[in-house]
């Protein structure tokens, strides 16, 4: 279709903490059209990734996250290998085991599965320091001989005890293509360069729907959207959706308005607990291109 883009699942919904400074033990050299720092780990891009330089597969190299302050940590969000295209996912080790490293210096050993997901890593209990080392002690093979990871975000759920997200499900998506696929996932994930975009093609995104699933009832008043394609130069070209129906996991719906914008907005809804949310759209602003849907990101919270 237009963007690179590709399948992500299980996201945390909270507050994220903010990573002022990263540095790692050593860095790829850069390619003729990209390099590798570590700075990519927080960049919101998929595109954007670290990889290690040392002589063997990663084994001990590592990356830290500097939080400029002591900050309460209760998850983080692991993007193992490299999520700009399929072939580069499938070239780089991703990380297995990953040990964390705190401030105090105690550590904590996290495990992950080998696939292309947003890997949750829950804290047995909440931690509070300023730098998070991250070290790899066990990797996924890939094709080559480097370990690499897209992103890496830190949360800490108890100050707003905001739900997870366990699933998204859509009516339909477009078709996976060169770019890459447009999984209702995507419009969950909190990255800036992925999107879910329905593929009905008898359909102008009319009737369609999205549904986000949380892991367990929550009480949500707001959604925060950002409506269209994830780029500027194709967000025209494509449908944006105007209006839709939310319906909660009890039967209860309610009709919100969007705006036409890939800027975030923030949408009141009158408070409601649920488990779930469908999305059904009801009003579309036709591209010039194509005839579907996208959704960037859609989230809600208390």
């Amino acid at each position: 279709m237009f963007l690179s883009a590709l399948l992500l699942s299980t996201v945390a919904l909270a507050d994220q903490v903010k990573v002022e400074a990263w540095t790692a033990s050593s860095t790829a050299a850069a390619a003729a059209t990209r390099d590798f720092e570590a700075t990519h780990l927080s960049d919101n891009k998929q595109a954007g990734v670290w990889v290690e330089g040392d002589s063997g597969a990663g084994m001990g190299a590592w990356v830290q996250a500097d939080f400029g302050a002591a900050k309460k940590i209760t998850s983080l969000v692991v993007w193992g290998g490299d999520w700009s295209d399929a072939e580069a996912y499938s070239h780089f080790n991703r990380p297995k085991t990953i040990v964390a490293e705190y401030a105090d210096g105690s550590t904590e050993e996290f495990t992950t599965e080998d696939k292309q997901a947003p890997q949750v890593l829950r804290l047995k209990s909440a931690k509070t320091t300023q730098t998070v080392k991250l070290r790899v002690k066990g990797f996924h093979p890939g094709k080559g001989v480097d370990t690499a990871i897209t992103e890496v975000r830190f949360f800490d759920d108890e100050s707003t005890g905001a739900a997870d997200v366990l699933s998204a499900t859509s009516s339909s998506q477009a078709a996976e293509d060169a770019d890459g696929v447009y999984s209702a996932m995507q419009a969950a994930d909190g990255m800036g360069d992925s999107m879910w975009c329905e593929g009905n093609a008898k359909s102008d995104g009319t009737g369609e729907w999205i549904q986000v699933t949380f892991a367990r009832a929550t009480t949500i008043s707001s959604m925060k959207v950002r409506n269209g394609a994830a780029t500027a130069d194709v967000n025209g070209k494509v449908n944006r959706a105007t209006s839709a129906t939310l319906t909660f996991s009890d039967g209860a719906t309610q009709t919100v308005e969007l705006k036409d914008t890939r800027l975030p907005t923030t949408i009141a809804i009158s408070p409601h607990q649920t488990s779930s949310v469908k999305l059904t759209f009801s009003g579309v602003v036709k591209g010039t291109e194509f005839n579907d849907i996208c959704v960037t990101d859609v989230t809600f919270s208390k």
